[in-house]
């Protein structure tokens, strides 16, 4: 396709940034919400969260183009428009409150530690992941099965003195 014909559908370079970022989070949103309502509302909350992490990452490590045009530009958006893609943002941010936030309802999950910044190191350590991964030793459902063990159950041993 030529230059032209893409402006004949996008104002600016900026515009089609844009797009391609909104439809980024719809799919990863989509991705995400599938494997984990599949499971059905009376999935024990941490079952919930597993898959969501799960879910991500192998989203995030799929090679999908939406994912990684994500990870790569947002912070070189202009202001108004990363306005645009934060909001639509938020009912990804959304979700991962409510299963965090429905774990530690049930008693899974401390309520010692504040839900919003779960969510934000949780969020920050998945998207992590595509900017490291390299194919080799460890798969994409791998890494996700580690990252969720990392987070749902720590990385210290229990009974370590040392703490």
């Amino acid at each position: 396709m030529l230059a032209p014909s893409i402006y004949h559908h996008f104002p600016s370079k900026d515009h089609l940034v844009e797009e391609v970022m909104m439809e980024g989070i719809y799919h990863n949103s989509r991705h995400i919400v599938a494997r984990v309502e599949v499971l059905g509302p009376g999935a024990p909350p941490l079952v919930r969260l597993r898959a969501a992490i799960v879910a991500h990452i192998e989203f995030l490590l799929s090679g999908d183009d939406y994912s990684s045009a994500v990870a790569r530009v947002f912070e070189d958006l202009p202001g108004e428009m990363r306005k645009r893609v934060l909001a639509a943002y938020s009912n990804f941010d959304n979700y991962w409150r409510d299963l965090i936030v429905a774990a530690q309802a049930d008693g899974s999950a401390s309520k010692a530690l504040d839900a919003t910044v779960v969510r934000k190191f949780l969020i920050a350590m998945l998207e992590s992941c595509s900017s490291w991964y390299r194919p080799g030793k460890l798969g994409p459902t791998q890494i996700a099965e580690q990252a969720a063990d990392l987070l749902l159950h720590g990385f210290a041993i229990r009974s370590s003195t040392a703490l």
